[in-house]
């Protein structure tokens, strides 16, 4: 259930107490034989009136639609923003911001009223119309607590954290609140800053019963997150060049004060052509990496590992990189530099083609629905070529909350020296256009997110000028078997050069099975 004020929930119990003594068994028979509109409204009302008392806000809605249905009028505006609170708290959300929407109409400064409806909004996932109710409000009551946590909220959904950290500290210095902490501590925890989050669930004491489950929910999310896991993954690649790679991975997981660290083993096997003939090679990779938010906006990085390549003659390879970001502005920016063997294609592997890659890259939120994504990568090959990569990527955001709606553009232009004929591609003065949605749905415990695309590229090789119409998608569709176990399976493909190795049309098809320890 969403979050429930103290001010409603103190309401709750005096508008249902008096009411749990009624006897259902003869108010539904009085339903069932009154034949006056106005009466029988009323009598829906008080079935509802007792479905509530019983803590069952679902057939409380029921009964509250069919009474407002029948005899809205009849009823004082007070009992109509308390009916509209039970029916969002019996999940039908529509309908409360509907009968909310009516009230403010006819009753603008119905403060109450509009605090609520701000509230159904945003529980329904219309962040931009809950946030004009809310400015609402505060325009003329800066203070009102109700209204500063809901927009609180709301600005964490729309992933602008920084803002809802100063508004729920705000809050906090007038005096503590569960709500208001509980909301902190997620913004803490969405930015990565773990130990101010397990700091904020010290602090959480709850009053009430759907306190102590929103805790259990936040306990869990921490969990999720600094828990030791185990990470299985496996994937299957094919392209119009006719190779193949199956690629498995292993990885294992663990949290040490505040920092994130990582254990991964990946084994690659790969076909493909080598000079006309079709050749079978591997690749091993072992690293170790760790992250951590060392203050409250920085966050710095890194990571050690081997690559060893073979069938035949085996070559070993020290990767690695480091980095660092920074919560800047709106948003995020950082620079990170790696070291890597470039192991998509047997060809690739048999060439032991290595990358020195520094790259820089930034994020901002422009206004609350829009979004631009950049980044800079500079990539030096060993066998004596380089590249310059921008890739420019605004998007925005249609819908925040379930499902997530996100329609974008992303822009992208690489240049090599020249043509190595190592393998992988190597343009001059590729560009590339393209328009994709993203869309996100979870459901119990089903979750799935597709970003199909479509766009057009250009770019020159061999001296030939190449041009045309690209498309295609990603996807993932998993369910959580457990509260610590998930599983799901993942697919991409298209005809988009950029997207692979070697330039080709390709599909991508995969599995991964995460564990919490």
């Amino acid at each position: 259930m969403p979050t429930i004020i103290l001010i409603l929930f103190l309401t709750f119990l005096n508008f249902g107490s008096a009411l749990a003594i009624e006897d259902i068994e003869k108010l539904q028979s009085a339903i069932e034989t009154t034949k006056d509109t106005a009466e029988l409204g009323q009598l829906y009302k008080k079935k509802g009136d007792y479905y509530v008392s019983q803590n069952d806000y679902k057939k409380a809605a029921d009964a509250y639609v069919h009474a407002l249905s029948l005899a809205r009028s009849g009823f004082s505006l007070e009992e109509r923003i308390q009916i509209a609170i039970y029916l969002s708290w019996g999940e039908r959300l529509q309908e409360a911001t509907d009968e909310l929407l009516l009230i403010v109409s006819e009753d603008p400064a119905n403060t109450k009223a509009r605090v609520h409806l701000a509230r159904t909004l945003s529980w329904s996932g219309k962040l931009n119309e809950a946030l004009k109710e809310a400015d609402t409000v505060l325009k003329e009551s800066p203070d009102n607590r109700d209204a500063l946590l809901i927009k609180a909220n709301i600005l964490r959904w729309k992933g602008d954290s920084k803002r809802a950290i100063d508004l729920y500290k705000k809050l906090l210095e007038k005096g503590e609140d569960f709500d208001t902490r509980l909301g902190l501590s997620y913004a803490y925890l969405s930015l990565g800053n773990v130990k101010a989050a397990k700091e904020g669930e010290k602090v959480l004491k709850p009053a009430y019963p759907y306190q102590e489950s929103e805790l259990k929910n936040f306990v869990a999310e921490i969990n999720s997150i600094t828990r030791p896991n185990v990470e299985m993954r496996y994937s299957y690649y094919h392209d119009s060049d006719d190779n193949r790679l199956n690629r498995y991975m292993l990885s294992y997981g663990f949290w040490t004060y505040n920092w994130r660290s990582y254990l991964n083993y990946r084994h690659t096997d790969a076909t493909g052509k080598i000079e006309g003939d079709t050749h079978r090679k591997r690749c091993e990779d072992l690293s170790l990496g760790t992250y951590s938010k060392v203050s409250g906006p920085l966050g710095i990085g890194g990571g050690l590992g081997m690559s060893m390549l073979g069938n035949g003659e085996t070559s070993t390879f020290l990767t690695g990189h480091i980095m660092a970001n920074v919560n800047v502005f709106n948003g995020m920016m950082g620079v990170r530099v790696s070291r890597e063997v470039f192991a998509e294609t047997a060809e690739l592997i048999e060439n032991r083609i290595r990358i020195i890659n520094p790259s820089l890259f930034a994020s901002q939120n422009l206004l609350d629905d829009l979004a631009i994504h950049f980044s800079y990568n500079y990539r030096d090959y060993s066998d004596n070529n380089h590249s310059h990569d921008v890739q420019l990527s605004p998007r925005y955001t249609v819908r925040f909350k379930n499902p997530r709606l996100e329609v974008g553009y992303r822009f992208r232009y690489f240049d090599f020296n020249r043509q190595s004929r190592s393998g992988y591609f190597d343009p001059d003065d590729y560009t590339s256009h393209q328009i994709f949605t993203y869309l996100y749905y979870e459901k119990g415990g089903f979750f799935s997110y597709m970003e199909p695309f479509i766009g057009y590229e250009s770019f020159k090789r061999y001296g030939d000028s190449k041009d045309g119409v690209i498309g295609g998608g990603y996807g993932t569709c998993g369910y959580k078997l457990r509260k610590n176990i998930s599983f799901e399976i993942n697919g991409e493909g298209g005809d988009y050069s950029g997207g692979t190795a070697g330039g080709w049309k390709y599909y991508l098809i995969g599995f991964r099975i995460f564990v919490i320890l």
